[in-house]
């Protein structure tokens, strides 16, 4: 794997800030490119409290849309129940976990959203599926 791609020096800077070495960048044959976070850490309500994060990054990012994200090893609930919209998908050598979530009415806004924006996306997302 190669690391191909360049992110905004503001995702860089929110990543070092908030992931710091927990961080990489993964690019696998032409055009796909990732962003991995390890040890990402997860509402109380999962059955563990952090997972591996990957979120794929589109040719043409920050202009093209970030959508849906990635979690290995998968995430269960504590209290058993499901999930909903998951299926399994191999990236960068391994297996994920994707969870089917998008930008309501497609509202990515280039300039505006960004890596920083899609995770709070992603932290609201698995928190809405566990009880309060």
């Amino acid at each position: 794997m190669s690391e191909l791609y360049e992110l905004p020096p503001e995702d860089v800077e929110y990543l070092q800030a908030r992931f710091s070495s927990k961080w990489r960048k993964v690019s696998e044959g032409p055009g796909k490119h990732g962003l991995i976070i390890e040890d990402f850490n997860l509402p109380h309500g999962y059955t563990k409290p952090e997972s591996n994060l990957m979120i794929l990054v589109p040719v043409g990012y920050p202009g093209s849309a970030l959508d849906m994200f990635y979690f290995s090893p998968h995430l269960k609930k504590s209290d058993g129940t499901g999930i909903s919209a998951l299926a399994d998908e191999s990236h960068f050598g391994q297996t994920w976990q994707r969870w089917s979530r998008h930008y309501k009415d497609s509202a990515w806004q280039p300039g505006v959203d960004t890596l920083i924006t899609h995770i709070e996306f992603i932290q609201n997302e698995t928190l809405k599926e566990v009880p309060k």
